[in-house]
């Protein structure tokens, strides 16, 4: 059956182990046998070379083998999980990119082929700024870009990367003296002054509500964000104006409402998208195995009762 899908497949998108699919004989060579347009892209958390090729691999083995583990508990005196897939996410995210790049190529050459994902190398691109530092140095001892600043009631982050923003930051906080002074008024980290400035800010914002430091930060055009739990993220009308998440219903128990992923993250203005309703176990198992294979409903029961198919 897995043939027949084949015949008729633009991509197979794998995650085993690698040797797996080979194994179960499914490798690249056969399949272009069927298919010689079919494109193969296998993702699995080493790559299909490298001394780790055989290591079984989740989410968190990547944090911790990246350095993001680190580079997040930095100034905590310990290495640091992200809360959530990271990772699985980051490479899910290169596969799609890899996949449209070797569609496009098929468009003009015919031609399919195989690319793998390694969630290692992704993991490691989020760390290139940290990893060139590092080489550059010799160290790991450089002043972190980004951090959270501590209010009357919550947590902050602001950012001043481009020419401007510190001057206005330090008016906003009535230091219009240093706000003169080309040196404390420089662009993020290119200035002696960085740090001094830092904690002019964050005494500046102990001092103050969240609402307080929005309110100030944004009527100066200066990059703010409010740390929000995930109760305030769910309560965020932009979240729900921009369909980035969205209710649906459940069908266990009927009438059971979840919160499930928008349409697209992506806005299309010439094809958008809208979303249907939550799709049951093998719903669709008439239009994939019977129209666009050709199996009779006897087929498909005797798959059923086999366990082959939902």
């Amino acid at each position: 059956m897995f043939f027949r899908l084949l015949e008729v497949s633009d991509v197979v998108l794998e995650n085993f182990r690698p040797g797996t699919m080979e194994a179960m004989g499914f490798s690249y060579e056969e399949m272009c046998k069927v298919n010689p347009g079919i494109i193969l892209a296998s993702v699995s958390g080493f790559g299909q070379y490298g001394p780790y090729r055989d290591r079984q691999c989740f989410d968190p083995i990547i944090q911790a083998m990246s350095g993001f583990g680190d580079q997040t508990g930095r100034g905590f005196d310990q290495p640091i999980m992200g809360n959530g897939p990271v990772m699985d996410r980051t490479a899910a995210l290169h596969a799609v990119i890899g996949i449209l790049g070797a569609l496009r190529h098929r468009d003009r050459t015919g031609e399919g082929q195989w690319l793998e994902v390694a969630m290692l190398d992704g993991g490691i691109t989020l760390e290139e700024v940290a990893l060139a530092m590092c080489y550059d140095t010799g160290t790991n001892d450089f002043v972190r870009v980004g951090t959270f600043l501590r209010c009357s009631d919550g947590w902050v982050t602001t950012g001043a990367a481009r020419a401007g923003m510190w001057e206005r930051m330090l008016r906003v906080m009535k230091f219009d003296d240093l706000a003169e002074d080309p040196e404390f008024a420089a662009p993020m980290f290119a200035t002696d002054m960085a740090e001094i400035r830092m904690e002019l800010l964050r005494e500046w914002c102990e001092e103050r509500t969240v609402q307080e430091v929005e309110d100030a930060l944004v009527a100066a055009d200066i990059p703010f964000g409010a740390v929000k739990s995930i109760p305030e993220v769910l309560a965020d009308n932009h979240m729900w104006e921009r369909n980035v998440m969205m209710e649906a219903d459940a069908h266990d128990p009927p009438g059971k409402k979840v919160l499930v992923p928008g349409p697209t993250i992506i806005k299309f203005s010439k094809t958008p998208t809208s979303a249907g309703p939550i799709p049951k176990y093998g719903e669709h198992n008439g239009a994939i195995y019977g129209d666009l294979l050709g199996m009779s409903q006897k087929e498909m029961a005797g798959l059923a009762e086999e366990g082959i198919i939902t």
